[in-house]
């Protein structure tokens, strides 16, 4: 009896431990999956006893975005450049357009020429930047017409990319505006006989230059209005510009004398050439005073044309080199919040064939004033 009663307190004890054990085993899985869950909590970051970060806001990671962007394509020694430290900029311009006309002819065996320049008309326009990118556009006030809708015919629209390493802008204008004829060769003229309104003409080019010396000569301080140069400086610029130009000559537009006596080998009716060019000149960064600068600019450039000319002269298709001049300068005051200034922008495109020549200047004369806000963080 006393052993039957020793063999069943072993028993007992035995499925007390084994119980005991398989309740472990339970409590141990239990306590996997509550470290499982609290790693995926963790991981998660849903758990309430972690430190949850805010989120920011999609305008602010723009902001942020553009500022990196930003950095890396204006960086520069700040002893020589003061970047631009806000991320908008408005500004207003006033400007004259200019246009010179040269057309020569040797035909008839002697060298004969017209040549014609714009009325000079006053254009309004601006432009708006977000960092480092910018929209301007610009219109002819005298044809506006506020009365009976408007009669746009000089505009121009320009998408804009101002850096401290590369600049770059995508343009397009058209111009279509009163004229005057100031000579011809062996042929007197009158007031009258000046007067001409037949001329037009449109563009579309796109320009790039880059910056050698972009640490510490900025570009965007002389023409971009979105820097500060602090000291003087200099660099060699490298730059491609394709363009498309079509000018348009109406010689019915002519007076009675001038139609008459001219040379007929001078008239043509359409010119249009397309041109690739590379070009490399120098700038040069004066800061004469303190927020104020003196820039220049000259970039000689080479290129590969297209030309078609039609008219009264044969119709003729040219491939040939071409060269050309960019020339730019500007006056500014800039204490990186409001900025005013002028610049100066002038370009010469001329066409060539074995008996008839083209020659296209315009420039631009701009009064810039504007205002930068929203300071950077």
């Amino acid at each position: 009896m006393k052993k039957l009663s020793a063999f069943c307190i072993l028993m007992m004890c035995c499925l007390f431990l084994n119980a005991q054990e398989g309740v472990d085993s339970v409590c141990a899985a239990d306590s996997a999956r509550v470290a499982d869950v609290a790693y995926v909590a963790d991981s998660t970051g849903t758990a309430d006893s972690l430190q949850v970060k805010p989120r920011k806001s999609f305008f602010k990671k723009i902001l942020n975005f553009a500022d990196g962007v930003t950095n890396f394509f204006m960086g520069c020694d700040t002893d020589y450049v003061t970047p631009q430290l806000y991320e908008f900029t408005t500004q207003a311009e006033l400007s004259y357009w200019h246009d010179y006309y040269r057309m020569t002819s040797s035909h008839t065996g002697t060298n004969n020429s017209m040549t014609l320049q714009s009325g000079n008309p006053l254009i309004l326009g601006g432009y708006v930047y977000w960092s480092i990118l910018g929209y301007g556009y610009s219109t002819d006030v005298k044809n506006l017409n506020f009365r009976g809708g408007s009669k746009i015919t000089n505009h121009r629209n320009s998408f804009t990319l101002n850096t401290a390493r590369i600049v770059a802008e995508i343009y397009t204008f058209k111009s279509g505006k009163s004229a005057e004829i100031t000579g011809i060769t062996n042929l007197p003229l009158k007031k009258e006989d000046k007067e001409f309104d037949g001329l037009s003409s449109e563009c579309f080019g796109i320009d790039a230059q880059y910056i050698f010396n972009h640490k510490r000569y900025s570009w965007p301080a002389a023409f971009g209005e979105n820097a500060v140069q602090r000291r003087n400086q200099g660099s060699w610029k490298l730059g491609f510009s394709y363009n498309i130009t079509k000018v348009d000559f109406d010689a019915s537009r002519l007076s009675p004398y001038v139609a008459e006596h001219v040379d007929s080998t001078l008239l043509f009716n359409h010119v249009s050439y397309r041109d690739y060019a590379v070009s490399f000149g120098y700038g040069y960064n004066w800061a004469f005073r303190r927020n104020c600068l003196l820039a220049v600019s000259v970039l000689p450039a080479l290129g590969y044309r297209h030309a078609d000319i039609s008219g009264k002269v044969e119709h003729s298709i040219l491939r040939k080199i071409s060269t050309d001049v960019v020339f730019r300068a500007s006056i500014f005051w800039n204490n990186t919040r409001v900025f005013s200034g002028f610049v100066l922008d002038f370009h010469t495109y001329s066409y060539r064939e074995h008996k008839f020549g083209l020659t296209n200047t315009y420039g631009t004369l701009k009064y810039i004033i504007g205002f930068n806000f929203l300071k950077k963080k």
